[in-house]
């Protein structure tokens, strides 16, 4: 099982894409902790303030450690899962309304960055992490 999630193909050009995605957020959760007013409460008020302020704390941990899993190229695939998932709610949750009301092109506008990063998460759900990672150096190991 851990030979499947682990196995890439040596291509290095890989490693662009695991820069723009792990960067992109272990940045953006490291920034909702240095700066607690980024933090988009407002999607999680249905359970109360102190519960919203707490998942979004734990998005931002799992922002943050998927992100540098990416970066290093350790378990990616696993890694990737939370963050598709998180790009899928936070597209649901805050720009599925602005489709309704400004239509198509706004929401397109506005996902864009969303998008960009939800196929790159795809990008490595299917190929891995490639050469220049962690995975690559276990799989060459077991090999």
């Amino acid at each position: 099982m851990k030979e499947r999630i682990i196995a890439t193909d040596p291509n290095r050009t890989f490693l662009l894409i695991r820069i723009m995605v792990g960067f992109y957020f272990l940045a953006g959760g490291f920034l909702k902790f240095v700066y607690p007013e980024l933090q988009p409460t407002g999607y999680f008020q249905d359970f109360g303030q102190s519960a919203a302020g707490t998942i979004v704390i734990l998005i931002s941990s799992v922002e943050v450690l998927c992100g540098f899993m990416i970066l290093i190229g350790l378990f990616t695939r696993i890694a990737v899962i939370p963050l598709l998932i998180s790009i899928l709610v936070m597209i649901f949750a805050g720009k599925l309304s602005i489709f309704f009301e400004e239509g198509l092109w706004m929401m397109a506008h506005l996902s864009r960055v969303d998008f960009a990063m939800f196929m790159g998460g795809i990008f490595l759900l299917i190929n891995g992490s490639g050469y220049w990672s962690a995975d690559w150096s276990m799989q060459s190991k077991n090999s």
